[in-house]
């Protein structure tokens, strides 16, 4: 990949914050240091699915397809953060459905012309986006006047979020007629040189570990940074953080238009997305119970918002199963318009 050189950014980042430099070139150097490590992650996972057979193959890429957001959430959970993971967890979710697939749709439909989704899938995905910004809504409901309560509510809640995944899987995986798609080993090899598992697994392993040492390096360095440069730490969390850890799915959005592969696309951004909500967050909150850590799906009206216009825009311009170029250029202002907005919200 063209960003491996930026992997020199690792030792740079760490000997800073060994170092005790100023916040500003910690947090600096340790967000130029995510980008390649996300990258490996994607890249690793990816050449380690295509060595399983399409079935098991097709469901280590989906699982592992949000590892970044969730190394990236528990380490800034364990440092008290509570609200800049769900920040993070907010900016992952509006990067997906907005810059990952709206990159995708400008890639894909400048080189091969408007893009056509499988109506039944895009069916499925939209359906299961709806579910998705549900979640949300409910915990923020019974937020306003209980704060406190919501706790238990999203523990609880964690659960059926976690079984309703698992059976997403399960019924994708025995061609039931439902479920999200997963990307078969074929699709996941091509333009993939051979590696051995065990390698894969190596790369893996040490690309996670290191975005571990990255991220705490970071989390320590992110309020000075945002009181220095003016920014909240959600700001903070939902566009810098949250858009670091969905470089995977920009990047793998982004190579399969450009391959002419709209399915895969679907799978890399929304289907992406719902694995983040029912899987990543409720594991969040699992974590957040054992650190205790008060995490919980009670994100604010502004997030909330942002996540329900950004899905039903998204399902909106995609439903009839056609979409253009154009159609991504106006993804991404969206996004843009959401992020000047939370810039302007006060801390």
């Amino acid at each position: 990949m063209s960003s491996r050189w930026l992997l020199l950014a690792v030792p740079l980042a760490l000997g800073l914050a060994w170092g005790e430099a100023e916040p500003l070139a910690v947090f600096a150097a340790c967000l130029v240091a995510i980008v390649p490590l996300v990258g490996l992650i994607g890249d690793a996972t990816e050449r380690i699915a295509s060595r399983l057979g399409p079935t098991l193959g097709g469901l280590f890429n989906s699982t592992l397809n949000n590892l970044p957001e969730l190394i990236i959430g528990g380490v800034a959970l364990s440092n008290g953060l509570a609200p800049v993971v769900k920040a993070s967890l907010t900016g992952a979710i509006l990067a997906n459905l907005l810059v990952s697939l709206g990159l995708a749709l400008i890639v894909g439909g400048l080189r091969h012309g408007p893009q056509q989704f499988d109506p039944r899938r895009l069916a499925v995905n939209g359906s299961m986006l709806m579910i998705c910004a549900f979640c949300f809504i409910v915990p923020a409901m019974f937020s306003i006047g209980t704060p406190e309560g919501t706790r238990d509510l999203s523990f609880e809640m964690s659960f059926v979020l976690v079984g309703m995944y698992l059976m997403n899987v399960a019924v994708t995986l025995l061609g039931g007629g439902g479920g999200t798609s997963l990307p078969d080993d074929a699709d996941l090899a091509e333009g993939h040189a051979a590696m051995p598992i065990w390698a894969g697994l190596g790369v893996l392993v040490a690309a996670a570990g290191c975005l571990g040492v990255i991220t705490e390096a970071l989390s320590h360095a992110l309020e000075p940074t945002a009181r220095l440069l003016g920014l909240s730490n959600t700001f903070s969390g939902l566009v810098l953080l949250g858009g670091a850890g969905s470089l995977g799915e920009v990047l793998s959005g982004c190579q399969f238009a450009r391959r002419g592969r709209p399915s895969l696309v679907l799978a890399a951004t929304v289907g992406s997305t719902i694995q983040l909500v029912l899987l990543v967050a409720p594991l969040l909150v699992f974590a957040g119970r054992l650190m205790g850590q008060p995490m919980d799906l009670a994100f604010t009206g502004f997030e909330v918002a942002a996540i329900v216009l950004a899905t039903l825009i998204t399902r909106e311009l995609i439903e009839d199963g056609t979409a253009t170029w154009f159609e991504g250029f106006l993804l991404l202002g969206v996004y843009l318009i959401l992020a000047i907005g939370f810039y302007h919200l006060p801390a």
